[in-house]
């Protein structure tokens, strides 16, 4: 028995690496658009003020994608749906997706029309304090307006996500991002030429409605559409328990957007175009992040959870080792290869634009912080699938605000709030590693 639980333990830690390859194979072609979006960005832009504005309309949007995909989180959705689905119990699951569905629309309507009444608020006082011409300005405030969209669809569409990734098809969730690409690309291609910024945006949008849509078909198979329902009184306790999970990872979700609000708010401070040149940076360390970091995780999610509703902590831990030793050797290979190939990276990905040196020293700052991302990221999944959420929520604050007061009080410069990202993640994932000793000795 000893014996076949070894292998059967082998066999799923291999799946996890098969699952973690495919995800980060669509991932890369993913990112290989995301690059061409900025080469075309940086070619036909440069590191200027028309720019910089495209990247401060964004904050807002994406804090509130954070905040909306929490409460439709993979995370607090596919632990609740495996417990009904091992119990076999699909009416109460399908319940439990259109209480979801619906407090989400309604909750997603009624703050995009806040912030678009608070938005100019916001702009001027918190995203870019720094930006002085009027013009650009209101441009920031429309631009704002729009993308608002963006988080309500990518929310649908991470709602759909959930039911997808439980039942393991990881295609269907690599394909979404590959769509959102395209769209985005085309926009920049198709529609800047005729609309300007706003052109981009409305590819983004497209694109944002394309995530979900691609997902529709499969769920539609299965029966398992969610539809708009009226909420009833009975309906709170499982309100009550989504919230209650949902809101410790609000924060955490929200916190790295919220860190890139003030670090682009700091770089706004500093000449034009430094904010572009920051976000270039975090761009292309987002590669390799999401090539090994977030494929792992998302391959590992569900079956912490299943491994953990099944009682069996051996195969749990084991599956969390094997995933750590992963991230370890391949992080630590991408931040070698990166650190000592930064400039001819940028340089080929790029092109030859005036600020490429800069980018370059910034991006390589920035992957110095790959390994720690990857495994606070790994070690989050941990506790959530633990059922846990308080401690991961404090420990990520603490560190957010670490990193932030680091920028603050750097030169404010790209090169600079990069640098302080990173002394600040290293700290919050040792932090983070050592919370772990009331579960297991780390070996």
């Amino acid at each position: 028995m000893q014996l076949l639980n070894t292998l059967k333990n082998r066999l799923k830690s291999k799946s996890i690496q098969k699952t973690a390859i495919m995800i980060a194979g669509f991932t890369f072609l993913s990112q290989l658009l995301s690059i061409f979006r900025d080469r075309l960005f940086a070619n036909q832009l440069g590191t200027g003020l028309i720019l910089d504005s495209y990247y401060y309309a964004f904050r807002i949007p994406d804090i509130l994608f954070a905040i909306f995909t929490s409460l439709v989180s993979v995370t607090v959705l596919i632990p609740l749906l495996v417990k009904y689905d091992k119990d076999n119990d699909h009416g109460t699951m399908k319940k439990v997706y259109n209480i979801l569905f619906s407090v989400f629309f309604i909750f997603s309507t009624v703050l995009i029309l806040l912030l678009i009444i608070y938005m100019p608020f916001l702009i001027t006082k918190l995203v870019a304090p720094g930006v002085r011409d009027l013009n650009v300005v209101n441009d920031i405030i429309l631009y704002s307006r729009l993308l608002l969209l963006q988080p309500f669809f990518l929310g649908l569409s991470n709602l759909l996500g959930s039911y997808t990734q439980m039942k393991e098809k990881f295609l269907l969730y690599s394909l979404s991002p590959l769509i959102y690409n395209i769209a985005t690309i085309f926009g920049l291609v198709f529609l800047y030429p005729f609309f300007g910024i706003k052109g981009v945006i409305y590819g983004i949008l497209i694109g944002s409605i394309m995530h979900g849509l691609i997902q529709i078909p499969f769920i539609h198979a299965n029966r398992f559409l969610p539809v708009f329902i009226r909420i009833k009184k009975s309906d709170l306790p499982i309100i009550k328990e989504i919230i209650l999970s949902s809101l410790p990872r609000a924060f955490i979700l929200s916190l790295f957007q919220i860190q890139f609000l003030f670090l682009n708010s700091f770089a706004s401070l500093s000449n034009a175009g430094n904010t572009s040149i920051l976000n270039f940076a975090n761009n292309l360390q987002g590669v390799p992040m999401a090539l090994i970091g977030v494929s792992f995780v998302v391959a590992a999610f569900p079956r912490f959870t299943k491994r953990f509703a099944e009682g069996d902590e051996k195969s749990f831990w084991d599956i969390f080792q094997y995933t750590v030793k992963k991230i370890l050797i391949y992080c630590g290979l991408a931040t070698i290869s990166i650190w000592f190939l930064k400039d001819y990276i940028v340089f080929i990905l790029l092109g030859d634009i005036e600020a490429y040196k800069i980018i370059a020293l910034s991006f390589g700052i920035f992957t110095l912080s790959l390994i720690p991302q990857c495994l606070q990221l790994l070690i989050i999944r941990v506790y959530y699938a633990r059922g846990e959420n308080r401690t991961p929520a404090f420990l990520s604050i603490v560190g957010a605000i670490l990193i932030i007061m680091l920028a603050y009080f750097s030169n404010k410069d790209a090169v600079s709030i990069a640098t302080a990202f990173t002394i600040g993640s290293w700290i919050s994932c040792l932090v983070f590693v050592f919370s772990l000793k009331k579960f297991i000795k780390l070996s």
